[in-house]
């Protein structure tokens, strides 16, 4: 039960966190639509919550568990991530 009313201090800075991800994810995939690019404003959108999303939680259960983490290794792995999709969208 300590974790979930952990999680409730944690969660205006949770909600900021992913409402400015979809704000940036949604101004560079307005500015891809406009140039007639492939993944416009949805697929930024989702991309960018989905990376904040994980950076989050990774920072969250560092905090919740107490013991010493590192939620760099999870931004590693984003990166990682990101890094195909854009491979993807140059081969295309």
């Amino acid at each position: 039960m300590a974790t979930f009313t952990q999680f409730l201090t944690f969660f205006p800075d949770f909600l900021l966190k992913l409402l400015v991800a979809i704000v940036c994810g949604g101004l560079i995939g307005i500015e891809r639509e406009r140039k007639g690019k492939a993944a416009g404003l949805q697929t930024n959108i989702l991309i960018c919550l989905g990376a904040a999303l994980y950076m989050v939680i990774s920072e969250y259960i560092s905090r919740a568990t107490g013991q010493p983490s590192d939620p760099g290794r999870v931004a590693a792995q984003v990166v990682t991530g990101i890094g195909f999709i854009g491979a993807g969208t140059i081969i295309q």
